[in-house]
């Protein structure tokens, strides 16, 4: 950048903000002069609604120490760990100025993360056909022929952010911040909290700002509210709602399995009717959300634009700095025209939240919401 500060990238969900994310913030900002976090919008990796909408989280990182918040586009924060990553981290590489990426991760241990990453980048797909047979999932042959073991969930991200760095031939540095037990709450029990209207385990800032979008009646979003639209949508789905599909291998019959799941009468049984012995919970979820939102299985590309959530008075320096090529956006209609897959399964996905909360929002909201 033209003033020459260090300006380091974080991913996250912010689902919500709470006292560990102040202290990776914090210890990132030892290495650096401002931070970038690039955030899940309304639906996070989990594949479950977030506890408020992507505005309101984004404030709270500000609040929280983050000079600039941008969306990760839906597409990729209900994708995979590789998926979720890659778009995340090529939005941080496209803007040309990150000199950083700073994650967590249980081991803290950065040479083992990149030496799992290096491993598994030297894998074939003969390799994992190899290593699934007898119905082993894909985590399980993955982990038996890296040898590294089950890895905790943020060791796994981090692996595939030290593989979309290298896959970018990115010049961002990594930077591993070793996740401390030493909080209350964990983000579960936290959103368990929260949907009980306690918010006691959230700094001020967070708790002051859910506190109003809660007595708005637009949060917290949750997806036992919108069981009824989802099972609505399997039951009347044709065999081509599933055609393209992310997540779907027909070749498998997962499109099958979709259709016969119809006589599900809850969510929980949708996702049993639907897992195989090679599938976890989290990859049925995604196929569902993904057959909802229209979300087509494609090569994975860099994010092709930026999407402002929030920003500090360093955050504004930021955003002139982006290069022009790259459109910046403070709502999604900008990008319409442009990006019309996009723009509908981002209005796809908000219109789905909305119906998550306790007061029904106004449908194509996203095409009219922005930044506060």
């Amino acid at each position: 950048m033209s003033d020459n500060i260090s300006v380091a990238g974080i991913v996250a969900e912010y689902n919500p903000f709470h006292y560990g994310h102040i202290h990776h913030i914090n210890e990132t900002r030892k290495r650096c002069d401002a931070v970038i976090a690039v955030m899940s919008g309304n639906f996070v990796q989990r594949c479950e609604t977030a506890v408020c909408d992507k505005y309101a989280r984004a404030r709270m990182a500000v609040r929280g120490g983050a000079d600039l918040v941008i969306a990760l586009p839906v597409r990729y924060s209900l994708g995979s760990a590789e998926k979720f990553a890659y778009g995340a981290v090529s939005l941080l590489d496209s803007l040309g100025f990150v000199d950083i990426l700073s994650f967590g991760s249980e081991s803290g241990d950065l040479d083992k993360i990149v030496s799992s990453a290096e491993k598994i980048d030297g894998l074939t797909s003969e390799d994992y056909k190899k290593a699934m047979k007898g119905g082993r999932s894909f985590a399980q042959a993955r982990s038996d022929l890296t040898g590294d073991g089950q890895a905790e969930p943020n060791d796994v991200l981090a692996t595939e952010y030290i593989r979309a760095l290298r896959r970018l031939h990115s010049g961002i540095m990594p930077f591993c911040v070793k996740r401390t037990d030493g909080y209350l709450d964990s983000a579960t029990s936290i959103r368990e909290k929260i949907l009980n209207g306690d918010l006691s385990s959230l700094p001020d800032f967070s708790a002051e700002i859910l506190k109003k979008e809660i007595e708005e009646g637009r949060a917290p979003g949750d997806i036992k509210n919108i069981e009824k639209v989802i099972l609505g949508f399997i039951r009347n789905a044709t065999p081509d709602a599933f055609d393209g599909i992310y997540g779907i291998n027909r070749s498998e019959g997962a499109d099958k399995r979709m259709l016969l799941s119809a006589k599900a009468s809850t969510l929980d049984e949708l996702y049993s009717l639907i897992k195989t012995k090679r599938q976890t919970y989290s990859a049925v979820k995604r196929a569902v959300l993904s057959a909802y939102l229209r979300i087509k299985n494609e090569p994975l590309s860099p994010v092709p634009f930026v999407h402002v959530l929030a920003f500090s008075e360093t955050g504004k320096r930021l955003i002139k700095a982006i290069p022009e090529n790259i459109p910046v956006v403070s709502n999604i209609s900008k990008i319409k025209d442009i990006y019309p897959e996009y723009a509908d399964e981002e209005r796809r996905a908000t219109d789905l939240f909305f119906l998550s909360t306790p007061v029904t929002g106004e449908g194509y909201s996203e095409f009219t919401r922005k930044f506060q």
